[in-house]
């Protein structure tokens, strides 16, 4: 048992063991460390050991709970006795129990667990307590109060388990007392019979004196026997002893004789030997007497006296000394007065917690509170409390909490928190209107337009109005708009608010109010005045007023026939302050280079190229590219087109075609050869097989070396049928691969090609001899050379695998490609169904039949460029789909061989699918 309720409290209530009384002040130097800290609790528990009575034990246990873990200290002083409770007491108690004096609820929330059953109940008379107890043990039924005064229906149990004794008790009592000197220290059968009441007829009283001196069994259970208690009984002997009876249905009255003890005061009052006459110092203390209240009442006084003798103190402005003397008031009064005191010493924190309790009183109160939430910066409570007390020596407070508001304010506004500049705003107006100063008007009117809260704005404008400030007719000008800036002017009629903008005017130069009546004369056609008022706004504005002020100002100077330079030049200072879209400066450049200002023409197509030609390129490409190329050359107008080509699936051919004439001077950049290979694609798509023939000789007349122009006539009279042409193309690349470029790679490529298509030509057998020699001269120098087949027809053949019956499918390609190329694969093993690029130009029926086939097939291969875009990619999504692997020969096949080359790194996966079942 002792074990499991020392596991509950020190879960629970932080219990680490037991401690001695004696070793009371020890424990709490361990806790609290500070003597400054220490003393109030030091004071209330000396006052406690006097017998100071029951606003003593309030005081000590209001400041036991303030110290961290403070009431495992009172646990601990008790623990050995709660652990006796905790044996004897659950199996004795019945019904509805109640608790008196409960503390924080240790002992009545670990009965309660051994006893769910009963309902149980706590009585405490120090709230700080139970408010603690209904948080900790909410399984119990709380209430507030003392035993001898609060209303409660009876219950069936009432235990007194170290309690009765609390408040009576002083260190100079005996440790046991005889009956006689018990019932007389304790006032027994005057205040028995107060708790006696909570108690029913027949219920069960369990008492136990607890640690406290002055014990005497005896003493109680003839005590409870002479006032007609039945069945008296003890638990236990020495130290550790319970008494338990039952009530009678009227307890029988013990007269003083029959006591043999004259009664005491319930409540003992503290008096001064040969002291003052205290109605004396209260009347002196009310005609202001000061000096006189202190010399009848003594430094050190306690009590009532201290508390008299704080007031004077405090009245004179001593306010340390007023501090010490109210704290040896021990009283609820006094320590109202000492909260006000430790305001005036500083002592904030101090005096927070009792301060916010007094506040709901009002008046002082309310002004010392908020006089602690300002020097806490929490500005906007202290201003709530400082209104509220209704004092006028609280205006002072008021204009410094008001300060300090602005001030934040200010910062807030500064860092862009307009939330947070109107909330502050919103709040000073709810206390009072009248306390919004003239520039917390200004702050909240700018942020309740900025937050588009217009109705507000308007409040605050029209008082800005009245107080004849110039910022209120501006204000009333855009709430009646409903802009929240005038940069979010969008041709609103402005006639109607003209009024407020010459009365804004006729106070201060506002640049917003400059701004938009001159917007207003230009759209009335005024502009010598708009001119006029346009500079002034420029000249004292600041950020995007000034730059919409030159935006407009150069408008106007434009109507005027004022110099282009002079136009393009507020143009530039409009942007420079509120940047201008690219499309405009785009627009702004062309006017240049019209006028001939060539040089603002670079400048503004620079600031363009800032702000992103991409948005330009959507609305003008044409006149961009034409601009680009007039003043910064081909390079700069062909990297734009490219860009925009990158964008475009399928570009028109005149795009096309331009980006083909821009490149040219940098023929030999992969840009540039990237744009022939989709100008020559569109033009095959188009059926101009013409231009693309003069084309590509035109190419090789200005670099007859150039390797994929060759490829791609080659395969150009491929398509037409025309092989023998074909096969000189590719010899001349088979040459120019071998001795001039020394890529032994590409030329034993190039001449697999030339034999697939000539494989009786004897004089191809000179290259094969050639590469042969090439390659051992590479082995003599140490170098590793892939060796060459004995004869042609191996050549041609090394280039694939052997197949065992896979399926292809292959979209793209021209027709003469086709025909040479299946009868080989298929004579390889493998089975083709090729759709080339003059089978699959019939639309939808042609991609019918793929998608039809491609359900078969084990591997997609498109030849890119001899394929629209609108039909490969429709392939290519569904073979995803059905999880057929894809191969896409991204330029020109570069003949037969390309494409075999192709196939063989594509085989793999043609492998892959055919093994995993698929037919």
């Amino acid at each position: 048992m002792p074990d499991e309720l020392r596991l509950y409290l020190k879960e629970r209530f932080g219990v680490q063991g037991p401690v001695s009384p004696g070793r009371f002040e020890a424990e709490l130097a361990k806790r609290m460390g500070s003597p400054a800290r220490r003393e109030p609790l030091l004071k209330a528990w000396r006052a406690y050991l006097a017998g100071g009575g029951r606003e003593a034990v309030r005081s000590f246990y209001r400041e036991v709970l303030k110290v961290p873990k403070g009431e495992a200290l009172v646990y601990g002083m008790h623990l050995p006795f709660l652990e006796f409770y905790a044996k004897e007491v659950p199996s004795r108690v019945e019904g509805r129990v109640l608790e008196v004096g409960a503390f924080t609820g240790a002992l009545v929330g670990y009965l309660q667990r051994k006893r769910p059953e009963l309902s149980w109940h706590a009585l405490d008379g120090v709230e700080e307590a139970v408010d603690l107890g209904r948080k900790r043990v909410p399984e119990v039924a709380w209430h507030l109060g003392w035993a001898e005064e609060v209303d409660l229906p009876p219950f069936d149990t009432l235990l007194l388990l170290s309690v009765f004794p609390e408040g009576q008790v002083d260190q100079e009592l005996e440790s046991r007392l005889e009956p006689e000197a018990f019932w007389k220290r304790f006032a027994f059968f005057e205040r028995l019979p107060l708790f006696a009441r909570l108690l029913k007829p027949g219920g069960l009283l369990v008492y136990g004196h607890g640690p406290f001196l002055g014990k005497s069994l005896e003493g109680v259970e003839e005590g409870l026997r002479r006032l007609g208690f039945q069945e008296v009984a003890r638990v236990g002997e020495g130290e550790y002893f319970l008494v338990l009876a039952r009530r009678p249905e009227a307890l029988a009255e013990v007269s003083a004789e029959e006591a043999l003890w004259e009664a005491p005061a319930l409540e003992p009052v503290a008096v001064l030997a040969e002291g003052p006459d205290l109605a004396r110092v209260r009347a002196l203390l009310e005609a202001g007497q000061y000096a006189e209240v202190l010399s009848l009442l003594p430094e050190g006084v306690e009590g009532e006296a201290a508390h008299l003798r704080g007031k004077a103190l405090f009245a004179l402005s001593r306010f340390a000394e007023a501090e010490e003397a109210l704290r040896r008031a021990l009283s609820e009064e006094a320590e109202d007065l000492r909260a006000l005191v430790l305001v005036e010493l500083g002592e904030y924190a101090r005096a927070q917690g009792r301060l916010e309790a007094l506040a709901g009183r009002g008046g002082r109160y309310r002004l010392a509170l908020g006089r602690v939430y300002l020097a806490q910066g929490r500005y906007a409570d202290a201003l709530r409390q400082f209104v509220e007390s209704g004092l006028p020596e609280a205006e002072l407070y008021v204009r410094e909490a008001l300060e300090r508001i602005t001030e934040r304010m200010r910062r807030y506004a500064k860092e862009g928190e307009w939330a947070e500049v109107s909330r502050r705003a919103e709040f000073v107006e709810d206390l009072s209107p009248s306390l919004l100063t003239r520039e917390m008007l200004r702050l909240g009117l700018k942020a309740a337009l900025l937050q588009g809260l217009f109705a507000r704005a308007e409040r605050y404008a029209r008082r800005l109005a009245d107080l004849d400030e110039a910022e209120g007719f501006l204000g009333l000008a855009l709430a009646a708009l409903r802009l929240r800036t005038p940069l979010d002017h969008k041709g609103e009629d402005l006639k109607g608010v003209e009024p407020y903008l010459t009365e804004a005017l006729a106070r201060a130069e506002i640049p917003e109010a400059l701004l938009l009546l001159g917007v207003l004369r230009e759209r009335e056609g005024r502009y010598r005045e708009a001119l006029h008022l346009l500079e002034r706004a420029a000249r004292h504005g600041e950020g995007e007023v000034a730059g919409l002020a030159y935006h407009h100002l150069a408008e106007v100077k434009r109507a005027l026939r004022r110099p282009l330079r002079e136009v393009l030049g507020d143009h530039k200072r409009a942007h420079a302050l509120r940047a201008y879209p690219a499309p405009y400066l785009f627009r702004l450049a062309q006017e240049a280079l019209a006028g001939g200002e060539e040089v603002l023409a670079r400048e503004l197509l620079s600031r363009a190229r800032d702000a992103g030609l991409a948005e330009v390129a959507e609305e003008d490409l044409r006149g961009l590219l034409s601009l680009l190329e007039r003043l910064e050359g081909p390079w700069a107008a062909f990297h734009v087109l490219y860009q925009a080509l990158g964008r475009t699936p399928e570009p028109p051919l005149e795009l096309l075609a331009l980006a083909y004439r821009l490149s040219r001077s940098f023929r030999e950049s992969p840009e540039a050869e990237a744009v022939r290979g989709r100008y020559l694609a569109a033009l095959y798509a188009s059926g101009r097989v013409g231009e693309a023939e003069a084309l590509l000789k035109a190419e090789l007349g200005q670099n007859p070396q150039a390797l994929e122009v060759l490829f791609d006539l080659a395969e150009h009279q491929e398509a037409q049928g025309n092989w023998r042409q074909a096969a000189e193309y590719w010899q001349k690349a088979l040459e120019v691969a071998l001795y001039r470029e020394k890529d032994l790679e590409l030329a034993r490529e190039l001449l697999r090609n030339l034999l697939f298509l000539r494989p009786h030509d004897e004089s191809l057998l000179l290259y094969l001899e050639e590469l042969r020699a090439v390659a051992r001269g590479l082995e003599a120098l140490g170098e590793e050379a892939k060796p060459l087949p004995e004869s042609p027809g191996e050549l041609v053949e090394e280039a694939l695998p052997r197949f065992h019956g896979e399926h292809l499918l292959v979209v793209g390609g021209h027709t003469q490609l086709r025909s040479r190329l299946v009868p080989f694969l298929e004579g390889r093993g493998l089975k083709v169904d090729w759709f080339d690029a003059d089978s699959a130009g019939v639309g939808k029926e042609a991609l019918k039949r793929i998608l039809n086939r491609l359900e078969r097939a084990h591997g997609l291969m498109i030849v890119s460029s001899y394929v629209g875009h609108d039909l490969s990619e429709p392939v290519r999504q569904e073979a995803e789909r059905l999880g057929i692997p894809v191969h896409i020969i991204p330029g020109r096949a570069r003949g037969a061989t390309g494409f075999l080359r192709a196939l063989k790194g594509f085989a793999p996966e043609l492998f892959k699918r055919a093994l995993k079942g698929v037919q």
